[in-house]
């Protein structure tokens, strides 16, 4: 996790890589290969320990956005390129869906572990959003760069002169939104409004949606992909998706990742509503929102307007950071997330917050909150929850809150 690593942090893969998976990628066994607990395969350990209690193990691929300099030789050319033609490193930007090098890395790690162990299914996340939203800074991650709009590497360049669309242009068009944006972060006003602003320059440049909806399309078409390498291997394995938090923060990244558009690819979404921590990430928000598309509202105003679009009833925003969100946000994310895939046989199984980490005078977990949050997963239509984030964060005391709750509910 970015700010827990130690300077010399390499990560990478936390069981042996099986070469012969990854055979069209640049990267090498030592690219790959997490040595930091000494070359010990944990799936290897885990999987015969777990099937004594019939547990069965989900490895979760959560891709890093974070390039370590350990790694930076052969993984940077699979890394996005922003508007200006700058190779990124690290968040917001990550690797390239459409860069054959990463998708073939990807698709060769999850045949690796779905031909390799005696695994009962996949979990993939990818915790980034689109070009135009990192520009405009809607998001839970404050201090975002304007101007590393990715992607405009060769590969994604060709996706978007196959579909029609004027790559200078939409450069320029991301050119004028970062300069929208630096103005508004300077104290600078529209002459005639923050929105009104924004709202003209997608009129100048419909190029820039296009490129929008280039990236958000890419990576569901990775998505799919990996469903069908995986079910190739072992139709009974599931499939499922992280879905990033940011998404019920935000309007527009929550039109982006209709849950539907999964549906046809997804045995299970895992949709992260950690209510505990949200109160200060929505702040966090809020704040950068109001730097650019929000500009022309006070923070409590801006708070209100989200809530109305998102269906939300939460603390005002003077206290959010200290309140955090309640257990209504859980049942009422759950239920959306239950309804947006109703008809098809993929199932949702939240992300309950359990000591995520959080920021000095931010609300912390009890065992009664974590209970209340498991109760309302499961009150918005669930069929199951993952307790998250890490379970080296979890207090004891803590996560007991949830075994009685699911005790009570008759889950366990």
């Amino acid at each position: 996790r970015e700010g827990s690593r130690p300077d010399n942090f390499h990560g990478g893969n936390y069981a042996r890589p099986h070469v012969q998976f990854y055979r069209d990628t640049p990267l090498t066994l030592a690219d790959m290969t997490a040595p930091e607990f000494g070359g010990v395969d944990v799936l290897e350990r885990v999987i015969p320990v777990a099937k004594k209690h019939g547990i069965r193990v989900f490895p979760f691929i959560l891709e890093d956005n974070q390039l370590p300099a350990a790694v930076r030789q052969n993984w940077e050319k699979l890394y996005e390129v922003d508007h200006h033609g700058r190779r990124t490193t690290g968040h917001p930007g990550g690797p390239c869906f459409n860069n054959p090098g990463y998708r073939n890395f990807t698709l060769g790690l999850v045949e690796d572990y779905a031909r390799s162990y005696d695994i009962g299914g996949i979990m993939w996340g990818s915790e980034r959003q689109s070009g135009l939203l990192n520009t405009l800074g809607v998001s839970q991650s404050s201090g975002q760069d304007p101007g590393k709009t990715t992607c405009f590497c060769e590969f994604c360049q060709k996706q978007g002169r196959d579909r029609g669309i004027d790559v200078e242009r939409a450069r320029q068009g991301f050119d004028a939104m970062e300069a929208f944006v630096r103005d508004g972060r300077n104290g600078q006003r529209p002459r005639d409004g923050y929105f009104t602003r924004f709202w003209r320059l997608l009129l100048q440049y419909p190029e820039v949606l296009a490129w929008e909806n280039l990236w958000v399309t890419s990576r569901h078409e990775l998505q799919a992909a990996i469903y069908r390498k995986v079910k190739s291997v072992n139709p009974a394995l599931q499939v499922g998706w992280h879905v990033w938090q940011n998404v019920t923060f935000s309007p527009f990244q929550r039109a982006e990742e209709n849950l539907a558009d999964l549906a046809g690819c997804s045995d299970f979404i895992r949709p992260a509503v950690y209510n505990n921590v949200a109160g200060g990430r929505f702040v966090t928000f809020v704040k950068d929102a109001r730097q650019s598309v929000f500009g022309d509202l006070p923070p409590e105003l801006t708070l209100d307007v989200l809530y109305r679009q998102l269906n939300y009833h939460e603390a005002p925003f003077a206290e959010l950071a200290a309140t955090g969100f309640s257990p209504d946000y859980v049942e009422r994310e759950t239920r959306r997330a239950v309804e947006s895939v109703a008809g098809h046989p993929v199932q949702i199984w939240p992300g309950v917050d359990i000591d995520v980490p959080v920021s000095a005078g931010e609300a912390h977990c009890t065992p009664e909150s974590v209970a209340q949050a498991a109760k309302a997963a499961f009150k918005g239509g669930a069929q199951g929850i993952i307790l998250s984030r890490n379970y080296t964060e979890m207090k004891p005391d803590n996560l007991s809150g949830a075994g009685n709750a699911l005790r009570e509910l008759g889950v366990i």
